[in-house]
């Protein structure tokens, strides 16, 4: 179990001598800077309907030494989350569990409680003998280093081999040490075959597990469900089982300290026996009290037992003559509780126990709880979580809680596991490791979703531009197709037709009058670019042959004017002979200017001099030059 919980008294001297003690209560202006103040944390879980469970129900199972104990938990439509079912069976005497008859018994006893459709989460209690807890605290490290932070500070102090055990670790929130801020955890180790073996044990039976964990848990998951409503300072639980006993410490609703106690039921029996057959021994033929006999009588302490039958030996005892005799057994074990309260003060110095609750394998009577509570002065009261605190919480039993008190009592671990989540439950099965693989695949997961998120935000957007551009075309061919309806009615093919006959016949109309008065057009550019120091002596201009104009009848079987060939130019060629006045030396530049003149004419093109003499002229000099002209102008067809 938890080594924090094994006390001596050496021990406790070294952490007085170190100063290791810690507070829970926060650091006051008041108080000293050794003093260590723990910040709740926020985990909490006020009622029921506030736990997240994968499934709309889950069933809790504890296989004990003699009886199978099972209770289910659902959700109702409103949220409220009630007790639906709950059963105790008797195991099968001298039936191994890997045999097929335990299988096939485990098998039935499931679809009893859960029925055919197999939804509900089923979590499963194994012991906690070998499992070890503890309390550690790392510094503040990166999200992402914690758990090798945890891992190897376990693993300094415990030196499990991870081949045979089990890891797993819970963070329970920041704390304060000598003004430093740390990370306390709760680590814990499991044997991992007889995980292995519970969990192949339901594997085989085709009701795979959800989770695996032990009592400690299990009750806590009544505090953080509400079960057990909170108080001020810790909550401590002692079980009393047969061979031994266990005391679980809870602060703040998390499991803070755990130990194992070897002394329990049978402790208890034996003081019964040893002080009967003691009493007895000066009597004649005294009868022998067995043990089984003193475990009859001890269960008649209890508030709804029955009592021993005449022919019993121990029949004449009275409740307070068994008491006196199991009263030195029942003060070891107080001792005990004594002895591991106060090595939790020392650990967790300022935190005061508040409260104390009993369960066990027999029915506590009233004296016990009060023999119990006078010892330790603190007050106790039997856990009783099937009908008391789920009563107070206003939550439904399903069918009802159990008659006896006893049958109550050993349902608790039970109704605790059926209120397990891997959100809040310390589980075997689904680990840190699991927990971080679940938390990379939720990461993913939601990426994903977002950047399917962003494609239908994006297709949204460019579908609302589309239909916008569409709903603009459809106006403009609306806006189009009134003004087509306000131009008239459409133009046939016929009317066409006769536009195109009376447009070829002006254009062979326009081409008869350019060609009757292209040679005028002709004169005038080539008087228009002629500078007056030049005079003209001569002029020849030659027309070529005028090609007909079509009919207008013939005009519909004519090819089209795109692909007519062009007519014959009417200007073959000019010949201007003439005289440049002026000073002798500037006679070439006037002439060459004259020519570039006449080639820059649209009209004109290939200028050649034919002549250029200088000659006397009325007591000066002129030159006489002869130019051949060519033209680019034709008329098309």
């Amino acid at each position: 179990m938890a080594r924090n919980s094994e006390i001596t008294s050496t021990e406790k001297l070294l952490r007085l001598i170190r100063g290791r003690r810690e507070a829970v209560a926060p650091v006051t202006e008041d108080e000293g800077p050794e003093r260590v103040a723990i910040k709740k944390r926020g985990l909490r879980f006020p009622s029921p309907r506030l736990i997240s469970l994968q499934k709309t129900s889950v069933i809790g199972v504890d296989i004990g030494h003699n009886r199978l104990r099972m209770v289910k938990t659902a959700k109702t439509p409103g949220g409220q989350w009630r007790i639906a079912d709950h059963k105790s069976l008797p195991l099968p005497l001298d039936t191994p569990r890997d045999s097929s008859e335990f299988r096939a018994f485990l098998r039935a006893a499931l679809a009893s409680i859960s029925g055919p459709e197999k939804k509900a989460d089923l979590w499963a209690i194994m012991s906690a003998a070998r499992v070890e807890v503890r309390h550690i605290r790392i510094p503040k490290v990166p999200k992402n280093q914690i758990s090798n932070a945890v891992y190897w500070t376990v693993k300094k102090e415990s030196h499990f081999d991870d081949k045979e055990m089990i890891f797993d670790y819970e963070l329970q929130g920041e704390v304060i040490e000598q003004g430093i801020a740390k990370l306390a955890a709760m680590a814990y180790t499991a044997p991992r075959k007889e995980i292995e073996a519970l969990k192949d044990l339901f594997a085989r039976v085709g009701r795979p597990l959800t989770g695996i964990s032990i009592v400690p848990f299990s009750l806590q998951n009544l505090f953080r469900a509400g079960l057990i409503p909170s108080r001020e300072g810790a909550v401590a639980s002692l079980f009393i089982g047969n061979d031994f006993s266990r005391i679980d410490i809870y602060a703040g609703d998390n499991l803070a300290m755990t130990r194992g106690i070897k002394a329990g039921f049978s402790s208890m029996v034996e003081a019964l026996v040893d002080g009967f057959n003691e009493r007895g021994r000066g009597l004649t033929a005294p009868p022998a009290l067995t043990f089984e006999q003193g475990r009859k009588i001890l269960r008649t302490l209890g508030t709804d037992a029955p009592p021993l039958g005449e022919d019993d030996v121990g029949y004449e005892l009275s409740k307070e003559e068994i008491f006196s005799m199991i009263e030195p057994a029942l003060e070891r074990l107080v001792r005990q509780a004594e002895r591991t309260f106060e090595h939790f003060t020392a650990t967790f110095a300022g935190e005061r126990m508040s409260r104390m609750f009993v369960s066990g394998v027999i029915n506590l009577s009233p004296p016990f709880i009060e023999y119990i509570s006078s010892q330790l002065g603190l007050a106790c009261e039997i856990l009783d979580p099937m009908s008391q605190f789920a009563l107070a919480l206003g939550m439904e039993t399903g069918d009802g809680a159990a008659d006896s008190l006893a049958e109550r009592i050993a349902f608790g671990p039970a109704l605790g596991m059926a209120f397990s989540g891997n959100d809040h439950t310390p589980n075997f099965v689904f680990t840190y490791r699991e927990k971080e693989t679940a938390a990379s695949v939720a990461r993913i997961n939601m990426a994903v979703f977002a950047v399917f998120i962003v494609a239908v935000v994006l297709c949204t957007g460019v579908f609302a531009f589309q239909k916008a551009a569409v709903a603009r075309k459809r106006a403009a061919i609306q806006g189009l197709e009134t003004r087509m309806a306000a131009l008239g009615p459409a133009v046939d093919r016929d009317v066409l037709s006769r536009m195109v006959v009376r447009a070829r016949e002006r254009h062979q109309l326009c081409r008869g009058y350019a060609a009757r008065y292209l040679g005028m057009v002709f004169i005038s550019e080539l008087v228009e670019l002629t500078p007056a120091n030049i005079h003209f002596i001569d002029l020849k201009l030659t027309l070529g042959p005028l090609r007909a104009a079509a009919t207008p009848a013939a005009a519909p079987a004519a090819a089209p004017a795109s692909h007519a060939a062009p007519a014959a130019s009417p200007l073959a060629g000019i010949v201007v002979e003439g005289l440049i006045f002026g000073n002798r030396q500037e006679f070439e530049i006037a002439l060459a200017h004259y020519v570039m003149v006449l080639e820059a004419s649209p009209i004109f093109q290939q200028v050649t001099i034919e002549k250029n003499v200088v000659e006397p002229f009325a007591k000066s000099e002129v030159l006489h030059f002869v130019l051949k002209i060519g033209s680019e102008a034709r008329i098309d067809g």
